[in-house]
């Protein structure tokens, strides 16, 4: 229920943002002054951007390596719990063993859950900056093009957590129609491959 109405309210700020977004439109035209509206469409600009591509191929490598350790990890844990269960219980090897043995499972744990936050980390810096150069760009072919108003086709939006914890979320579909006119995806594209190549 309270997803649903999450998302409700996400819906009706969608829908006054439109509607202020016409009114905005109609009162230009009375003033002799429409303004240009266009659109962008996320889901091939990404697929477009050499960022992009660089952001994934830089968090493949550290989740390959992440992978790679942990199963390294993995395996030394289940030789040490070999190792103990070849010992009798209750003398001096075998208390030693165990500590060595849950030492390194516990070291396992705090190190796995410090390299997922680590990568999430990292991917929120990459995105934020992603980000960051997407709303630069724009803004610059924008008023290159004296355009008033730029829409994104569609907007994924964070619903909340379902009863597993996992993270729900919607693809809304923003703008229903659009002329290709209209649709300045692809120079916002190569005004962020430009800038991207620039600053290396």
């Amino acid at each position: 229920m309270q997803i649903s109405r999450n998302l409700m309210i996400t819906l009706s700020a969608l829908v006054v943002l439109v509607v202020g977004l016409v009114g905005v439109n109609a009162q230009g035209v009375l003033n002799g002054e429409p303004t240009v509206v266009a659109v962008v469409d996320l889901g091939n600009l990404y697929d477009s951007l050499r960022e992009k591509q660089q952001i994934d191929t830089e968090l493949g490598t550290i989740r390959t390596r992440v992978t790679q350790e942990s199963e390294d990890q993995q395996k030394d844990i289940a030789q040490k719990k070999q190792d103990l269960d070849m010992l009798v219980p209750g003398t001096p090897p075998y208390a030693d063993a165990q500590e060595v043995y849950e030492r390194a499972a516990l070291d396992y744990q705090v190190w796995a859950q410090y390299e997922q936050n680590k990568l999430q980390r990292e991917a929120g810096i990459r995105i934020k900056k992603l980000q960051e150069n997407l709303e630069k760009a724009i803004d610059t072919v924008s008023q290159a093009q004296n355009i008033g108003v730029v829409l994104y086709k569609q907007q994924s939006l964070r619903l909340g957590a379902n009863a597993q914890g996992r993270q729900q979320t919607a693809n809304i579909q923003i703008v229903a129609w659009a002329s290709d006119s209209v649709d300045i995806t692809d120079q916002i594209a190569q005004q962020m491959n430009n800038d991207f190549e620039n600053s290396r």
